[in-house]
């Protein structure tokens, strides 16, 4: 896991946190199954891997897009995998459209 996105993943959780002692980051780390020191590994941005599953109770958790995450570490859904598989031009003007920029330059 990058730098990025522990920083990402630290100041959702420390947000929430403000408001609720329930994402503490031993709590949050429970609540997905996996031990607080990986959570705090994963957040200081140091080697670290999540699976798909674990990528997504934690988004759950923060209450952001679990594809989100899962490309912010180069990594794509089972569901988006088979959307590329039924529609490969509309992926491929989709990804385009995300190069060049919402603005098309």
């Amino acid at each position: 896991m990058s730098k990025l996105f522990g920083d990402y993943i630290r100041a959702k959780r420390e947000a929430l946190r403000k408001d609720s002692p329930e994402f503490s980051i031993r709590k949050v780390a429970k609540r997905i199954g996996i031990h607080h020191s990986y959570l705090s590994k994963i957040e200081r941005g140091e080697p670290a891997s999540l699976s798909e599953k674990k990528m997504v109770a934690l988004a759950d958790e923060l209450g952001t897009d679990p594809e989100l995450l899962l490309a912010m570490n180069g990594k794509i859904s089972e569901e988006v995998r088979r959307a590329v598989f039924e529609d490969p031009e509309w992926v491929v003007s989709i990804l385009n459209q995300i190069k060049n920029g919402r603005d098309g330059s």
